[in-house]
């Protein structure tokens, strides 16, 4: 196990009913408004716009929207956040949603300090010295935002989709209340555990065999993801469920399956993931069921090891050598997206076999990338080949 420092300061308020909790420390950090940042009708339709909007009410704090936030949020929703913010009365950022929407108040939130464009952040032109405070409530899971500091955001102008972190875009409070998720849409339940398992897969598989005790933590959060998944397609109101299926997501991508680890993870699927997302409007996990299984086909035989472990972690899978273990539980892994309706193969998302020229150039652009292997442009085009 590698050295490690270790701090997430967001409080987490998890359970039934527990928006209502927000109100105290709100009221006791003298936030007198705030900037609700969230998508369309789920927001409404889960009862969770109107279970803030009470609270807020009762607390005193007024409140103003920057709503119609798209997956794979866009900079152009940022920029009227931050101009929103700008105008005045807003002393906080209040996000209603998933990734998305959480994803978008952070990036207001740290353009809201700065005097040039947001966009600076991601393209590295500048640091984040501060930003606005932010309290979340959740009502998809999926990318473990709501208690980590990353954000990505898609910029057409340039064709790029790229993430930026910094302690200060931790939320200071999330709520998870699992019985917002109950009126998903069936895709977004599958795709959002699609994403939080591979969220894990990035860890287990990054080529670190001195993390046996994280390794061990990721195959059972693994494992009940596929357990809960198929529950929520039978039953989308069982709350126990949803409950595991919530705090799964937050596990999977808050920095702690990284502790001790050499690295925070390969991530290569999902640089790869990104490109299909901002080129072609697939859904995020969509774009890893693609990507996951192909990315591993393409380096197992290299790199055996972490496919067999997986392999006995997580499917039981004992007999064999390496290479057959770890081939068997990338098929199995496959198995699994096709039972739950995720697609595998890009001719799902509707693409060409010559859009890979387009989707290699555009994830190219932020090589090297990958602990497994670190990619090259030739590594990236064959991967895409094994996907299509």
């Amino acid at each position: 196990m590698h050295n490690f420092t270790w701090n997430n300061p967001t409080a987490l308020i998890f359970g039934r009913d527990t928006v209502k909790e927000l109100e105290s420390p709100l009221k006791a950090s003298g936030i007198k408004g705030v900037l609700l940042v969230y998508g369309g009708k789920g927001t409404f339709k889960s009862g969770a716009y109107e279970q803030v909007t009470d609270m807020l009410k009762r607390a005193g704090i007024t409140f103003s929207d920057v709503n119609d936030v798209k997956p794979n949020p866009l900079i152009g929703k940022v920029r009227e956040g931050v101009a929103r913010v700008k105008a005045g009365g807003i002393d906080a950022i209040m996000p209603i949603g998933g990734g998305s929407a959480f994803d978008t108040a952070k990036a207001i939130a740290a353009g809201a300090k700065y005097s040039g464009d947001v966009w600076d952040f991601y393209a590295g032109k500048a640091k984040i010295a501060d930003a606005m405070p932010i309290y979340g409530v959740l009502t998809a899971s999926a990318s473990s935002s709501e208690v980590n500091c990353i954000s990505v955001i898609s910029n057409p102008e340039t064709q790029d989709k790229i993430s930026m972190s910094s302690p200060a875009l931790y939320p200071k409070i999330s709520v998870i209340d699992p019985s917002f998720q109950f009126t998903l849409p069936q895709k977004q339940t599958v795709y959002g555990g699609v994403d939080i398992i591979a969220h894990v897969l990035e860890r287990v598989l990054d080529g670190d065999d001195e993390s046996a005790l994280m390794d061990e933590q990721s195959y059972a959060l693994i494992r009940t993801m596929m357990g809960v998944i198929p529950a929520l397609i039978d039953d989308p109101k069982d709350y126990d469920a949803r409950a595991d299926y919530a705090m799964a997501g937050m596990m999977a991508h808050s920095g702690f399956l990284s502790l001790g680890r050499k690295t925070r993870g390969d991530f290569s699927s999902h640089k790869l993931g990104h490109a299909i997302s901002l080129l072609y409007g697939a859904a995020h996990g969509a774009s890893l069921s693609v990507v996951m299984p192909a990315w591993s086909r393409y380096l197992y035989e290299e790199n055996p090891e972490p496919f067999a472990r997986l392999g006995e972690g997580v499917f039981g899978i004992y007999e064999g050598e390496d290479e057959d273990r770890a081939l068997e539980a990338i098929e199995s892994l496959e198995d699994f997206f096709k039972e739950i309706n995720a697609p595998t193969t890009l001719r799902e998302l509707g693409l060409k076999e010559d859009d890979i020229e387009k989707l290699a150039e555009n994830a190219c652009k932020l090589l090297p990338y990958g602990s497994l292997k670190v990619l090259d442009a030739e590594d990236v085009k064959e991967i895409y080949k094994l996907a299509y």
